[in-house]
């Protein structure tokens, strides 16, 4: 993402770890996560643990990698059949597959409202909530146009936050 952003990308809304000291970040909301998944391709009456490890995943990893936070806080892992830079394209690669996504539930809602025939599940474990992130390059960070820019993202994401 840092690179990304010292390409040129302006801003930039996600779910960041580690990034360069010439990216700015900020919480913009709290978000639980949720598994999304088409029912006309993966029959998941009751997502059980052993049933999420064994099914195909997709990802959405902006650097690329073939494991997720899913990974890291359980030591366990998932089959992962594809990796995606963004949320936007997740929808397309769900639909009409027997993959299973993990996402922040409000990207859930979003792609759902595009494509309602996919449905959610309660992950089979405890995941706290996570924060979704503006991220913008430290030399806009004082130019008065960008500042109103990410003042409008703030204003119309800050109502959707779970706390």
């Amino acid at each position: 993402m840092g690179a990304a952003l010292a390409g040129g990308a302006d801003a930039a809304i996600t779910v960041a770890d580690d990034l360069p000291s010439n990216v700015c970040r900020l919480r913009l909301l709290k978000t639980g996560y949720t598994c999304l998944y088409d029912p006309r391709h993966a029959r998941l009456r009751k997502l059980t643990e052993a049933q999420y490890f064994a099914d195909d995943h997709v990802i959405v990893s902006y650097n690329g990698d073939l494991r997720g936070f899913v990974e890291d806080l359980f030591g366990k892992t998932r089959r992962i059949r594809c990796s995606v830079a963004t949320f936007s394209n997740l929808g397309a690669l769900i639909d009409g597959t027997a993959m299973l996504a993990t996402v922040p539930e409000i990207v859930a809602a979003d792609i759902r409202a595009v494509r309602p025939h996919l449905r959610t599940k309660p992950l089979p474990f405890e995941v706290q909530p996570g924060y979704m992130e503006l991220l913008w390059p430290v030399a806009t960070d004082d130019d008065e146009a960008y500042r109103s820019a990410r003042e409008k993202i703030v204003q119309i994401a800050r109502p959707l936050s779970k706390g």
